[in-house]
């Protein structure tokens, strides 16, 4: 599997040929992704080749607060008004690294920044909207919870932590690592 370097998106990066199966997704990291991460809209972290800065795929996550509506009580720990979290706001691969993993490594690296995020500061769930019916099966694949009738989902920022972290060292919990 070819390795990729992770990173904040900077004006080194050439984005002029990436190219997805979405281009709502395209024309927004052409366009308007640098603009939204200069001027404190989103984060976009990029993923390029070593020594390129092609980019191969891209997320933007920003802060957000979310609906009660439609989410358990237990998931939005008593919140009756709006939950504060963050959105995956874009997640995208170029159409040549499609069906090989990458999509959920992606999205895992998406939610490990979200996570440090977190446990900087706050939120309690991570949302995603679907942009269309494969994404929101992706999403649902990968744990994601529906919010009503909606292509909505959420994840509980803390699940994601625990998830992350026993991915990484295992099942046993932090207090038994140390």
């Amino acid at each position: 599997m070819t390795l990729f370097i992770s990173e904040v998106l900077g004006e080194h990066h050439s984005l002029e040929e990436f190219e997805s199966d979405q281009p709502e997704l395209d024309r927004w990291l052409k366009q308007e992704a640098r603009g939204a991460h200069t001027q404190g809209m989103a984060r976009v972290t990029v993923w390029c080749e070593p020594d390129s800065g092609v980019v191969v795929a891209f997320f933007a996550i920003t802060p957000t607060q979310i609906s009660p509506d439609g989410i358990s009580r237990s998931a939005r720990g008593g919140y009756s008004s709006p939950i504060p979290g963050y959105l995956i706001a874009k997640l995208a691969l170029a159409k040549s690294m499609t069906g090989r993993g990458f999509g959920g490594e992606l999205l895992l690296d998406a939610l490990e920044t979200v996570s440090a995020a977190a446990n900087a500061g706050s939120g309690r769930l991570v949302v995603v909207d679907s942009i269309d019916d494969r994404a929101y099966e992706f999403y649902r694949h990968h744990g994601f919870t529906p919010i009503g009738e909606t292509l909505r989902l959420f994840a509980h920022i803390p699940d994601v932590t625990a998830s992350i972290a026993a991915g990484r060292y295992g099942p046993k919990s932090c207090e038994e690592i140390s």
